[in-house]
């Protein structure tokens, strides 16, 4: 039978109220990841009537749209191994250019978009046909940024250019991106620059050479997930401390089964390190500082209890008496 508990002990509330307190404060943090943007980089380019009739970016269209083209970013994945930020790129024209539609655009007037990416990546968008989409693979500063995981921290930017195919001229250009989360990742958008007045906290680039900056960094998620492995090791070591010290003081008896359990918690603390989100590799900072420690340790008190149990007079007891 197992014990009852009383609900209405006043031990047991406060053990079940702080319980219920870490796990909303856990709740509330643990988010997957986050993409934010600044004001620049918000919102799509409007066309709405007269808005760009006075701008030197016009020049009397229909649709009232500038002739320039809008890049929108959506950010895809992190390639830890390469140590890069993946963000699809959609080619918007407007204007003398062409229309913007839902996931891409069509042309009227042919041009070229070059990437600096790691594989700088070029597209020749000819006319009367839909955009064409591009992969940006951003390298991302690393200067030893992983040996503080999970408070490694990354910086880069993506640099975009657009050119008239037949004039060979740049076209002016915007940026916009768009708030796709990444799990277990923060990242933010921003961009640097004063907005035109008609183009409503838009940064137009004149000179066609758009620029965007991002940070990247663990989210929240990942911080509780290491704190809760790290409590589990701790945990481990502790149990293996309060053994040992009962088997040392003469409480309680050495036995083969305390060492199995022993070495079971020591190789269950290798695989709990192998489970880190992210698969950081071993080395960084929280090896030196818990995980190598909380090992060594684990090590040294399973070798007391070797010698302890080496040291019984009575391991032979059960084969004396079948004697």
């Amino acid at each position: 039978m197992f014990p009852k508990i009383n609900l209405q002990d006043r031990h047991t509330k406060t053990i079940l109220g702080a319980i219920i307190f870490i796990a909303v404060i856990l709740a509330f943090f643990a988010r997957g990841g986050t993409t934010s943007v600044d004001k620049h980089s918000k919102n799509l380019l409007s066309c709405d009537p007269g808005q760009w009739s006075t701008s030197v970016y016009y020049s009397d269209n229909k649709d009232g749209c500038p002739d320039l083209i809008e890049f929108y970013l959506l950010p895809s994945f992190v390639n830890e191994a390469a140590s890069e930020l993946v963000t699809r790129v959609v080619t918007a024209p407007s204007g003398l250019y062409g229309v913007a539609e839902r996931n891409s655009g069509f042309t009227n007037r042919a041009f070229t978009v070059d990437l600096d990416s790691v594989d700088a990546a070029r597209t020749l968008n000819t006319s009367s046909n839909a955009t064409i989409g591009i992969n940006s693979r951003s390298k991302m500063s690393t200067k030893n940024a992983l040996f503080y995981y999970p408070f490694d921290f990354y910086v880069g930017e993506i640099t975009l250019q657009a050119t008239d195919f037949q004039t060979k001229s740049t076209i002016p250009s915007t940026v916009s991106v768009g708030v796709q989360s990444l799990s277990g990742w923060q990242l933010k958008f921003s961009q640097s620059g004063e907005p035109e007045p008609e183009s409503r906290d838009k940064i137009i680039y004149g000179d066609g050479l758009a620029k965007i900056s991002w940070e990247l960094k663990r989210a929240n998620v990942i911080f509780i997930a290491i704190i809760l492995l790290i409590f589990l090791m701790m945990i481990a070591l502790v149990s293996g401390f309060a053994i040992t010290r009962s088997i040392s003081s003469g409480n309680r008896p050495p036995s083969m089964n305390l060492l199995l359990w022993l070495a079971t918690i020591l190789f269950a603390i290798i695989q709990v390190r192998g489970n880190f989100p992210g698969g950081p590799p071993l080395g960084i900072l929280i090896d030196y500082l818990i995980v190598f420690p909380v090992l060594s340790l684990l090590l040294l008190l399973g070798i007391a209890n070797t010698f302890f149990w080496l040291a019984r007079a009575d391991w032979d007891i059960e084969n004396e008496k079948a004697v």
